[in-house]
Parts: structure tokens; sequence; C-alpha cells
């Protein structure tokens, strides 16, 4: 009498292919109407990237300079090599009325700011929200 091995599953019955996986699946809803828009006064706005200045001066030795500073949606150019934070998102979603005010991701926008501050990019200040964290993440230099 021949012996059924147990680790075998579904042995008497036919395994499915693919295409009938495939077709028994249900439909995901998807959230998004647009691939840009989530609500009517949300969007995505892509991030270009963090903006390294030399020391003790406002002048761009890396990363992304906007044409217009008040206005992101004019562009910007890659000065010398593009520059991201460790934790740097390609898209951010930010409400329609700050579209003009907000240009990178949050991450990219802490290291800018961090990169511009007189005490260095290591320098941690206490947050409330996060209480048990003691220091940050620290940069791999590259430009």
């Amino acid at each position: 009498m021949p012996k059924s091995n147990p680790h075998k599953k579904n042995e008497g019955q036919k395994r499915q292919s693919k295409k009938d996986k495939k077709a028994t699946r249900k439909p995901v809803d998807n959230p998004f109407k647009d691939e840009d828009e989530l609500d009517d006064d949300k969007v995505f706005i892509e991030c270009p990237g963090a903006t390294i200045y030399e020391p003790g001066t406002r002048n761009i030795i890396a990363g992304v300079r906007f044409y217009d500073e008040s206005n992101p949606s004019k562009g910007y150019e890659i000065v010398a090599n593009p520059v991201y934070a460790p934790e740097h998102r390609g898209r951010r979603l930010v409400r329609k009325k700050d579209i003009n005010c907000l240009r990178r991701c949050q991450a990219c926008q802490d290291l800018t700011v961090r990169m511009v501050r007189r005490e260095g990019p290591d320098f941690y200040i206490p947050n409330p929200k996060h209480p048990k964290r003691r220091q940050l993440r620290s940069i791999e230099r590259n430009w």
C-alpha cells in the first residue's frame, strides 16, 4: 500500500495556474483618484533633495538650487551632485494651500536646516515628541 507524503498539501487536487489565481483575486480599491491627488485639498510633491551650503555663508556647494526661492514651481537645478537625507522619501503629501511653501520631503528639509546651523549637523536638539531619542543619525558626506 503506497503511503502518502504528509508534507505535500492538496496531493489529490490540481494546482491552480497563475492565470487562474489572478482571475480569482478581488479588485483592490485604489484610494487615489489621480496619481498626484489624494483628496480635494491635498497633493503629492516630488522631493529634489537637500541643499548644502558653504559653512558660514549662503553659497550653495551641492544639492538643489531653486531658480526662484519664493516659488518652487519655477524649477531647480542640481549643483555638483544630488544630496539626499538618510530617510529620504521621493514624494511628500502636502495641502494645496502650502504647495508654494513646501518643496522637499521632511528628511531632506531637516538635513538642509541641520547643515545651515552653526552648531553643526550632528548637534541634537531635544524634541518632546521623541523623548527617548538622544542622538541624530549620522550623515555620510558625499559632497
